[in-house]
């Protein structure tokens, strides 16, 4: 069949012309959902669901059960709709593979089976899931949603925020999008929340989003890492001290804040050889976060080559000692965060 965009399954569903098996995957979560379930409302006859809609979860329930479901004959509906849940297709013993592809080669034209990723992430260049991805593509259809890029995010959720009533520009989209983070999952949310908060018919502003919007654990670290590189460690370490007590990770908390340094040596890089700031986006995966780059430049005439590699040799150590020692997690940031505060007074 096909390797399929989510414009070739829109428009397969519009003129129903569908096809009996897909496999989808990819790093956007609310697009995998949207479209199966947007499958089962269309093809399946309201009030037929108890008859004509199967759903199977890798949990709880086997290949063999998925395939019977698939084989049932439909009632009251054109098709029996069959969702697969998680199934993780990289697992497979060598006779459900033969059994899988048996399947896809003779998938019957009275159902429509879905295997649908959601907390398994599919890596492509991975052997085991590039056997999958190759005869779904093969002999049925497979679909990869992948993150909408910046523009077309700032779109959907400004869209998304005319629809709950409230105007939302650009700005406040680049704005929403820095603090929530990428996925339509969450942003749908937020937008809800502050199109609440600001009331019918508003336009939303900065300050809206200020007051409402959940911060992602990322945007919260690199508010850490902004006080270190304003000269603030004690700001710093009481953020770090309440980003513990919320539970999150050191491991996590040391890559972001490693990261903000690592946009400031590569901006630094790209202004010094005469290119655009946000030059290094072409060649590292900074999709959405563009932004990251443009900050990492505000402080990149503030701190010079040589600090920044002293900054990284405090960094090279405390991931060793965050790997390698039992040490708490929270002493090695906190002493990190001094560290890095002295390089930078200087």
């Amino acid at each position: 069949m096909a390797k399929l965009t989510e414009l070739d399954l829109k428009k397969q569903i519009k003129e129903k012309k569908m096809s009996n098996c897909y496999l989808f995957y990819g790093s956007e979560d609310y697009l995998k959902q949207f479209y199966t379930a947007k499958i089962c409302s269309a093809f399946v006859t309201k009030g037929s669901e108890t008859f004509s809609l199967r759903k199977y979860d890798g949990k709880d329930n086997t290949l063999d059960e998925v395939l019977e479901g698939a084989l049932s004959m439909p009632f009251m509906s054109e098709y029996t709709v069959v969702t697969a849940h998680d199934f993780p297709l990289d697992s497979l013993t060598n006779d459900q593979k033969e059994q899988l592809l048996s399947f896809l080669e003779n998938t019957p034209d009275t159902s429509i089976t879905i295997f649908w990723m959601d907390s398994i992430e599919v890596q492509p260049r991975n052997s085991k899931w590039k056997w999958a991805i190759d005869n779904f593509t093969k002999y049925a259809s497979a679909v990869e949603f992948s993150k909408p890029d910046a523009r077309e995010l700032r779109k959907i959720i400004c869209a998304y925020a005319s629809k709950c009533g409230c105007v939302m520009g650009d700005s406040a989209a680049s704005y929403l999008i820095e603090l929530s983070g990428d996925s339509l999952n969450i942003l749908f949310n937020e937008v809800q929340k502050v199109c609440n908060f600001a009331g019918q018919g508003a336009e939303i502003t900065k300050e809206h989003i200020e007051h409402t919007a959940v911060r992602s654990l990322e945007a919260k670290v690199f508010d850490l890492s902004k006080l270190i590189l304003n000269r603030n460690p004690q700001g710093a370490l009481e953020l770090l001290h309440t980003l513990m007590l919320q539970k999150a990770e050191p491991i996590d908390i040391f890559g972001v804040i490693l990261m903000s340094f690592v946009d400031i040596y590569r901006a630094k890089t790209a202004v010094s050889a005469g290119e655009s700031a946000t030059y290094p986006a072409k060649f590292y995966d900074y999709k959405n976060k563009e932004f990251r780059l443009t900050n990492g430049a505000r402080y990149a005439g503030k701190i010079s080559t040589e600090q920044l590699r002293e900054c990284f040799d405090c960094f090279a150590d405390s991931d060793r000692r965050l790997k390698s020692t039992a040490q708490s997690g929270e002493l090695i940031l906190e002493r990190l965060i001094v560290r890095l505060s002295l390089i930078l007074a200087r």
